[in-house]
Formats: structure tokens, C-alpha cells, sequence
């Protein structure tokens, strides 16, 4: 039988594990993978290539928009963990896999997947679980 992947992830964080049975069929989790997006951590100023007053506009108003640059971010970050899961899905073997995102952003992670992977995603909690520890994530699948 092969084993459970669970994915936790936010904007700034990706986590994949797998379940584990000890021989006394008790089970724990191994993480496999961990991403932090770099881009979480920078200014707005270090993102963009204009820099507020370097360029000159008429009738002098437009200085410090930002254009929609955190919603282009996240709409990048959200394509990028579609990829980061159908790359992870493709690399480990698994029986079916459970997904824990924060409900903003749930379901416009689960539209970006293929047919097949929606198909084994078994469990899909609506919560960010990015920091809780791991010894307690289990018990959030369980219930």
C-alpha cells in the first residue's frame, strides 16, 4: 500500500510530507519537502524596477501606486504551488494525498490541478496549518 501526502502550504510556505506507520501501525509524518518563498520576505521597493521618483510623470500624481503588485504576486504564487504539488504528486508514489491552504486561496489551488490529482485528493481542509507542529498535524486529518 503506498502511503498518504499531505500538503500544507500558504503564500509563504510549501511543506510535503508523508505518512509513516511505525510497527506498532501507529502513524507519523516525514517531512519530504519544505519551500520558503524568497519573495515573501522582500520590500515592495526590491520587487519592482521603478523606484518612486526616478521617472517623471505628467501632471505629477501616480507616485507610490503599486499597480496591483501584491495581487500579481499572489496570483504568481498561487500558480507556482499548483506546479509545486503536481511536481511533488508526479515524484512521490502515493495512495491518495490531503491538502490544508488557507480558505483565500484553497480553491484557486485546486482549479490549477489536473483531472487526475483532483481525483485523489482525499481530504482538502479549508485552514492554515503552515505553524502548527508537525507532531499535532495528523490530528487535523483524522478527524
Amino acid at each position: 500500500m503506498s502511503p498518504k501526502l499531505i500538503v500544507i502550504t500558504d503564500l509563504q510556505h510549501f511543506k510535503l510530507f508523508e505518512t509513516k506507520k511505525d510497527p506498532l501501525g501507529r502513524e507519523s509524518l516525514e517531512l519530504l519537502e519544505s519551500v520558503d518563498s524568497s519573495e515573501t520576505h522582500k520590500r515592495l521597493s526590491e520587487k519592482v524596477s521603478d523606484q518612486q521618483g526616478h521617472f517623471k510623470s505628467a501632471g505629477g500624481s501616480g507616485a507610490g501606486e503599486d499597480h496591483n503588485l501584491v495581487l500579481e504576486w499572489e496570483r504568481r504564487r498561487i500558480k507556482e504551488i499548483g506546479e509545486q504539488i503536481s511536481d511533488a504528486l508526479k515524484k512521490h508514489a502515493h495512495e491518495f494525498w490531503a491538502l490544508a491552504a488557507p480558505k483565500a486561496i484553497n480553491n484557486q489551488i485546486v482549479e490549477l490541478l489536473d483531472n487526475g490529482n483532483k481525483k485523489s485528493l482525499k481530504i482538502n481542509l479549508h485552514s492554515d496549518l503552515t505553524k502548527i507542529p508537525t507532531n499535532k498535524l495528523l490530528e487535523h486529518f483524522t478527524k
